[in-house]
């Protein structure tokens, strides 16, 4: 059992958007950026992409986890360090090691990619809004945990060269804790998330096999 219901989460995404207005707009422009930078990227543009990326989960691990979300949870505080871990590990592979290029490809695993995005920044905020939630109690990518854990597994999955197989661990363990949390609470739509990252594992195991087949390190995925 959670020490909240579903109604009080909402409330604290109420309270947590009120408070940082207007950077809703910010995190919906820097989205759709992200996106047409994957859809039309070039190598120096993955950098931004990631930077982006690893903004988003040192903000949530930060002012949501450690600021807002303790108020809930217990658990907020552990939560919140393994966001900034993920933030580190995105920032040193992606950006200052340049080991991460996203490119959408016409390939399964792009378009599978650009679904999970799609379902986080866009779908899920849209069934909240369909179950009688205000824009104040949305999840916003970037801003939110689930969000930006969905965020980055889709695009984690457009990638054109092997990221380290590290990079996608943490993403694929919040949508686990995510369904988890929604199958608790009944906000059912956010098993959504698990469903997406466990395609999103199944594509990283897959491309681990491939590559010792062929004798690749997998240290380098």
């Amino acid at each position: 059992m959670l020490p909240y219901t579903a109604e009080v989460l909402f409330a604290l995404f109420d309270e947590y958007n009120q408070a940082i207005r207007p950077l809703q707009g910010v995190a919906l422009f820097l989205t759709a950026g992200v996106l047409m930078l994957a859809l039309r990227s070039r190598e120096n543009r993955s950098r931004i992409i990631v930077a982006i990326l690893a903004a988003g989960w040192f903000w949530t691990g930060v002012v949501f986890h450690l600021v807002y979300f303790t108020e809930l949870n217990f658990a907020a505080p552990a939560y919140g360090i393994v966001f900034i871990l993920q933030g580190f590990l995105l920032f040193w592979t992606g950006v200052y090691r340049n080991r991460i290029s996203i490119r959408f490809q016409r390939k399964p695993a792009s378009y599978a990619g650009a679904a999970i995005f799609i379902l986080s920044a866009l779908i899920l905020p849209v069934i909240d809004w369909h179950h009688g939630l205000s824009w104040t109690e949305a999840r916003f990518a970037l801003l939110a945990p689930g969000a930006t854990a969905g965020l980055t597994l889709g695009l984690l999955m457009m990638v054109d060269r092997r990221p380290p197989l590290w990079v996608g661990a943490i993403p694929v363990l919040w949508t686990t804790v995510a369904g988890a949390h929604a199958a608790v609470l009944g906000v059912y739509q956010d098993i959504a998330l698990t469903a997406a990252g466990l395609v999103a594992l199944c594509w990283l195991v897959a491309r681990a096999r491939v590559l010792l087949e062929r004798g690749d390190d997998i240290n380098q995925l």
